[in-house]
């Protein structure tokens, strides 16, 4: 749980740090991170605040000066190197004083603890439900409730003994001699018909992906999915942003909205989900990971935070 609890707060501070109040903390420093919290013990805080403060300090919190906390500048030390990701800490009272200084929301750890234990039954209730409907295999019965067999084996099996009595037993025309040049004939013929035939169809199927590469070999961005166009095509009467065509980005990259019955991790508890902050500053969700495509910056494997205060709480 308290592996959950730091991914949290990490995933929270790289949504945060993009917006203007907390730009300061793009690089995090020790000396940095105690003026965060030295304005903060300036508000009123409440009686969870002040045990985190004095857990992280081991001193009451009546008894904390303005001299104490500058003089224990080196305990934001491995603060500064969580948030840079330069360790991985997993000590409660300093991601504790991480979630404070953040202003996390669901601190302290055991308000994490609720609302991650929320998160799993949801999980749990959509994956048992999503597991019921694969084991739904359907059975095609005839009318007599039996299951229909196809035939086509039986429909095989009599080609082939037809093409082996024609090829067992050839019509005698005349002579052997006669049967041999009447082969010889029709043989070079077949040959070359087939020949044509094919190459035909090549050809045809060369102009098309010829006419298809010179017109369609771009896409854009459209709504929720990319499309194909002409890399010279303008949209809307200015040039849209083109990419070179992927035929597997326009077929399956999509984004997608989300909502508790979402199934967003399989059995492995991979993620099956990815987001990102638009400009506009809002989360999107998209079915793979991937490029924003408006931004071109890289999507972020869901998290069970991202879930609980992006989707369960409809905090958008």
């Amino acid at each position: 749980m308290i592996e959950s609890y730091k991914k949290a707060l990490k995933d929270y501070y790289e949504i945060q740090k993009e917006d203007d109040q907390i730009r300061s903390l793009l690089n995090p420093t020790p000396a940095g991170l105690r003026e965060i919290l030295i304005l903060k013990m300036k508000e009123e805080l409440d009686s969870s605040d002040k045990k985190i403060i004095e857990d992280f300090f081991d001193v009451p919190f009546a008894e904390l000066t303005l001299n104490k906390l500058r003089s224990e500048t080196d305990k934001f030390k491995a603060l500064a190197n969580f948030l840079k990701e330069k360790s991985g800490g997993s000590d409660l009272r300093r991601l504790e004083m991480v979630a404070l200084i953040l202003d996390f929301k669901q601190r302290p750890y055991r308000k994490f603890e609720k609302h991650y234990s929320k998160i799993s039954e949801v999980e749990d209730i959509v994956d048992n439900q999503k597991t019921n409907f694969d084991s739904e295999e359907p059975n095609v019965e005839s009318s007599n409730n039996e299951v229909e067999k196809p035939e086509i084996e039986e429909v095989v099996d009599k080609e082939i003994v037809t093409i082996e009595a024609e090829v067992n037993t050839p019509k005698v025309i005349g002579s052997s001699e006669e049967v041999s040049i009447q082969k010889r004939k029709n043989v070079p013929l077949k040959k070359i018909g087939i020949i044509g035939i094919v190459s035909v169809i090549i050809g045809f199927s060369l102009f098309l992906n010829f006419k298809t590469w010179t017109t369609k070999d771009c896409m854009v961005w459209k709504g929720d999915k990319y499309e194909a166009v002409d890399c010279t095509e303008t949209i809307n009467s200015f040039a849209e942003t083109t990419l070179p065509k992927d035929d597997k980005l326009i077929k399956e990259f999509r984004k997608m909205k989300v909502d508790s019955k979402t199934s967003f991790f399989d059995k492995k508890g991979n993620p099956k989900i990815w987001y990102i902050k638009n400009p506009n500053g809002i989360l999107e969700f998209y079915n793979q990971p991937g490029l924003q495509p408006e931004t071109g910056k890289t999507l972020k494997p869901i998290s069970r935070y991202i879930i609980q205060e992006y989707v369960l709480n409809e905090k958008k």
